[in-house]
């Protein structure tokens, strides 16, 4: 049903402006609502309990003289109702012949709106012998010989007991509603108050401190606060991951990009002040280029990939089979450079979603690193396993490895450790993003990377979901 637009307008106007006021009204609302529903209750459940009260009694009455009738008569019957109406109390009883002739009780008329049907009226006013008009519950019964028989109790105790019941719960109310008021109004201070501490730390993150983090109490998330709190946490942890990550990359390609810049200039410099050009200086021009390319390169594939771009060329990939691929590809390399390329014995089939190109190449580069940097072991190991959880893609050399402290650094772009910045005498190095590259490769594929010491040398695992392998 559409509100006329003047009761609109005016619900808006009344209707608190801020998200916590508007809590608190409803809080306020719904506890009110709530204590008022539980004093009505309260008081219905009082007046049932009285009612029954009454209808046990009657009944038993009714019952005993119905059954000391049929037993041993008339006069069987007439005994038990007058021994009840000398017993002073709330009681009225007519017992009258079948032409309505009374025969005995206290009640001189038989309420005309009383049928004798065995059912419990409430009669609002009845007046016996005694001359005490006060409410009845009363019931009709048929007895033998066409006699009649009305049982009634007065309410008289039961109804002031109810107004004072009405009475202290009306004086209640009040108190329920202040109750309720001061409820809604801690209710909505508690959500005020955690919902500030969240701002806080916005606040203290835009102006430059990305270490602030909301504080968190010890143990599992306790509510909707605690989730969205620590959940906001990992997002800052990530922002100021991305910010430092960001900051190395610009040092790093300002770094990285001066040293093979300066020998391209120098080595364009000296082809232009001879007269002849030498194939040398040529190659060596063409190879800092593609050092270069190779660099920039290897960073737009590191961002495409932490972009998530790439999700949707992810098709059932045979694991095994690659690393197969991968170790034949590579083994004139490794014969070259006096190195063992060796397969994990009885390597069994595994598949996992991926995307093709991308996990080949992060592979590639991580056995592009052992045979830098682990050809001193002689022996690079690859391979790949599976769990129930995931598939492990593995690579291993003997060399000398990186130390633990090292290893988190060492996946960062850029993040070579040798001192001569990818210079090895006069060969040229990597430009550290091989293990940068694989780590984010890894995480496009909801998977980990993970450096471990060989024994001596490297092992680094990629870890990823897995699927069935086809039958």
């Amino acid at each position: 049903m559409m509100l006329p637009p003047q009761l609109h307008r005016l619900l808006d106007r009344l209707m608190p402006r801020t998200t916590t006021s508007r809590i608190s009204l409803v809080l306020f609302l719904v506890l009110f609502s709530g204590s008022a529903l539980m004093l009505v209750l309260l008081e219905r459940a009082t007046q049932n309990l009285l009612d029954r009260d009454a209808q046990t009694r009657i009944d038993a009455i009714a019952d005993a003289s119905l059954l000391a009738w049929r037993k041993q008569g008339l006069e069987a019957a007439v005994t038990i109702l007058d021994g009840e109406l000398q017993v002073p109390g709330p009681l009225v009883i007519h017992l009258a012949t079948s032409d309505g002739t009374l025969l005995l009780g206290n009640l001189a008329r038989w309420p005309d709106d009383v049928p004798i049907d065995g059912r419990y009226y409430r009669v609002t006013a009845m007046e016996t012998e005694q001359g005490d008009p006060s409410p009845y519950m009363v019931t009709g019964r048929p007895m033998p010989q066409g006699y009649r028989l009305l049982v009634g109790r007065s309410l008289e105790a039961e109804v002031r007991l109810l107004m004072t019941l009405t009475t202290i719960l009306t004086a209640a109310l009040p108190l329920a509603a202040l109750l309720a008021w001061l409820t809604s109004r801690m209710i909505a201070r508690i959500i005020t108050d955690r919902a500030h501490g969240i701002a806080d730390v916005v606040s203290e993150v835009t102006g430059g401190n990305l270490h602030a983090r909301v504080d968190l109490p010890p143990g599992p998330p306790a509510d909707a606060f605690d989730s969205m709190g620590a959940a906001f946490n990992v997002m800052l942890a990530r922002v100021e991951s991305v910010l430092d990550e960001l900051r190395a990359v610009t040092d790093g390609l300002a770094h990285d990009l001066r040293s093979p810049l300066t020998r391209l200039k120098a080595r364009i410099d000296k082809l232009g002040l001879g007269t002849v050009v030498d194939a040398a200086d040529l190659s060596a021009v063409s190879a800092e280029a593609e050092s270069l390319l190779a660099m920039l390169d290897n960073s737009l594939e590191i961002s495409r990939a932490e972009a998530g771009i790439g999700r949707d060329r992810f098709e059932e990939v045979d694991l095994s089979r690659m690393i197969a691929d991968l170790a034949d590809m590579y083994e004139p390399l490794a014969e070259d450079a006096g190195v063992a390329l060796k397969l994990q014995p009885g390597l069994s089939r595994v598949t996992a979603r991926a995307h093709r190109q991308l996990l080949g190449r992060a592979l590639a580069n991580l056995i592009d690193n052992a045979l830098r940097y682990g050809a001193a072991g002689k022996v690079i190991e690859l391979g790949v396993e599976a769990s129930d959880s995931g598939a492990r893609l593995l690579v291993a050399d003997h060399g000398p490895g990186i130390p633990a402290s090292q290893r988190h650094d060492a996946i960062k772009r850029f993040g070579r450790l040798d001192a001569a910045r990818g210079r090895q005498g006069q060969r040229l190095q990597g430009a550290g993003l091989g293990l940068s590259l694989a780590a984010a490769v890894a995480r496009l594929h909801g998977g980990s990377i993970s450096l471990a010491d060989n024994n001596p040398g490297l092992l680094v695992a990629i870890d990823l979901p897995v699927v069935p392998a086809a039958e």
